[in-house]
């Protein structure tokens, strides 16, 4: 009658260490999840900043090819700033500035110099990053946009 009990208790066993084998498993797992839970917002981060040093980049050659075009434009004796125009200058500059400058984004000259051909300030949107560029003291900020709430009304009538 000592038999039963035998298998029983190997049954036990097996089952045992079948039962610590799955809890030490769902354990690793549940531990590399955390992981990699809690490093996310790290990673996005440093996704962003890098996105930001793009931006930035990006800006400082703009900056370059408006520095061009100007003195193209003044050299040729043609308008550089207007107002009116696609990006704060006139269409023949903005072209040349666009090509030169090769940006992705889009930009908007807000302030010249009593000549107009002096850019003292600019915006440069890229995506979500606007970049604010002053010339007096020279400085570049890079902004980082993230829209919370969008609303959409057709005119009601």
């Amino acid at each position: 009658m000592n038999m039963p009990n035998t298998l029983s208790n190997d049954q036990n066993y097996k089952e045992k260490s079948k039962n610590r084998y799955l809890i030490r498993a769902l354990s690793v797992i549940v531990l590399i999840l955390a992981i990699v839970t809690a490093s996310v917002p790290g990673i996005l981060a440093i996704m962003r900043r890098a996105d930001a040093q793009v931006a930035l980049g990006n800006a400082k050659s703009l900056r370059l090819a408006l520095q061009v075009a100007s003195t193209e434009a003044y050299a040729a004796g043609r308008p550089f700033g207007d107002a009116a125009q696609t990006g704060g200058i006139a269409g023949e500059s903005w072209r040349k500035v666009i090509t030169d400058s090769k940006i992705p984004g889009d930009f908007w000259v807000l302030q010249t110099d009593e000549s107009g051909y002096e850019v003292l300030r600019f915006l440069y949107q890229e995506g979500n990053f606007t970049v604010s560029y002053i010339k007096e003291p020279l400085a570049y900020q890079v902004y980082y946009q993230e829209a919370y709430i969008e609303t959409e009304q057709s005119a009601v009538y």
